[in-house]
């Protein structure tokens, strides 16, 4: 069993559950700069200053990245000791203009509650956390007399699946309900805004970007509903169609690009690097074991977890660690001057068919990662 590095500070931080009450403090967003260009990353810090000590050890900080076009992103990161930051990636397929960030804070950290339906008494079920970084782990969680119960001392990025089953030799599927407290409704306790801009601004936005930015906290009443389950049993899709559905976004989901399955082929593991394996497996594209490539007489531009990258680092992921490739014929948008793609994923875990059958499986959201690619085609990140 893998174990996460952070659990037993969370442990830790998560014994004193924090308390409503009145925050005096302000919250502080600070970035590395306000004008941007394609390609850079905007990183964003945040403080939590002169407020009640509770609410400085753990809280939870949820941003909201609006553009000119009105298309918002969220993301949420933990705040530990009142601090919490991260970088976000600007790719070139982003609109240019200005960008307005709004963050608050919300004095709750991942919770699930849940209750399980027609069963009373039972004691205790088994929890499986299962990350998409292959981390996992389990904890048996005491239930109330009225089915009901709390999962509270979990930390992990992007989403993952939250499976249960008896804590007895019964193999019956659960029937069980649960939310995600952070996905509910809530009343920021301090809030904050900031502008910045992507390209070349015109004179008259300039001075604009270091006004301050009214935040309102309305903006923050989240509703969450409860979470649908499934079932799992088996899976019908091939694992290189479940991972294309669960990690690829954006302008990686063209449609017209041809899907190359690491994770279903057993012999991919003996070639070289990824671009001998390649060879001869897209028609018109040309590419050698260095990444030298073109693809109808255009430049290949290469993509690691949809981040731009150079050939040489493609080249050096060993073979074992991939999942899937996309290889995207010219002209693709997210390409500079419209050429050809090709789009390397490794591999990751939380996946539906890595978890032991019969069990009642629910997708649960954990926070943005520290680093990550801004796309606003995405309502979160």
């Amino acid at each position: 069993m893998k174990s996460f590095t952070l659990l037993s500070l969370m442990a830790l931080l998560l014994s004193a559950s924090l308390q409503a009450q009145q925050h005096t403090g302000r919250l502080d967003i600070q970035l590395n700069k306000i004008i941007f260009k394609p390609g850079d990353s905007l990183q964003v810090n945040a403080e939590y200053k002169n407020g009640d000590s509770q609410l400085q050890k753990l809280a939870t900080l949820e941003l909201v990245i609006e553009n000119e076009e009105g298309r918002r992103t969220r993301l949420r990161w933990p705040v530990i000791e009142g601090r919490a930051s991260g970088n976000i990636f600007l790719p070139d397929s982003l609109p240019l203009g200005k960008y307005t960030l709004l963050a608050g804070l919300q004095q709750r950290f991942f919770e699930v509650i849940g209750q399980i339906k027609d069963a009373r008494n039972i004691g205790s079920i088994q929890a499986m956390l299962l990350t998409k970084t292959g981390d996992w782990d389990e904890q048996e969680v005491s239930v109330a007399p009225d089915g009901t119960f709390a999962i509270r001392n979990w930390l992990f990025e992007d989403n993952a699946l939250l499976a249960f089953n008896r804590t007895t030799n019964d193999n019956r599927p659960l029937n069980i309900s649960i939310r995600s407290q952070l996905d509910s409704s809530f009343e920021p306790v301090a809030v904050a805004g900031r502008t910045f801009y992507i390209g070349n601004p015109p004179a008259s936005v300039r001075p604009t970007l270091n006004q301050p930015v009214e935040t309102p906290e309305t903006l923050f009443a989240d509703r969450g509903t409860t979470l649908p389950a499934v079932i799992v049993r088996h899976t019908a899709r091939t694992r290189a169609q479940q991972f294309n559905e669960e990690y690829v976004s954006g302008l990686f989901k063209s449609g017209n690009e041809r899907l190359i399955s690491i994770l279903d082929d057993p012999s991919a593991i003996g070639f070289t690097n990824v671009f001998s394996y390649l060879q001869g497996r897209v028609a018109g594209l040309q590419i050698t074991p260095s990444g030298a490539a073109r693809w109808r007489g255009s430049r290949v531009t290469f993509f690691l977890d949809e981040v731009r990258t150079s050939a040489q680092q493609i080249a050096n992921i060993p073979m074992a660690d991939i999942a899937i490739v996309k290889a995207f014929p010219p002209p693709f948008l997210g390409a500079p001057g419209g050429g050809a793609a090709i789009a390397v994923y490794t591999r990751r875990g939380g996946m539906a068919n890595e978890l032991p059958p019969n069990r009642q499986v629910f997708k649960v959201r954990g926070y943005t990662p520290s680093v990550v690619a801004l796309d606003m085609s995405r309502q979160r990140l």
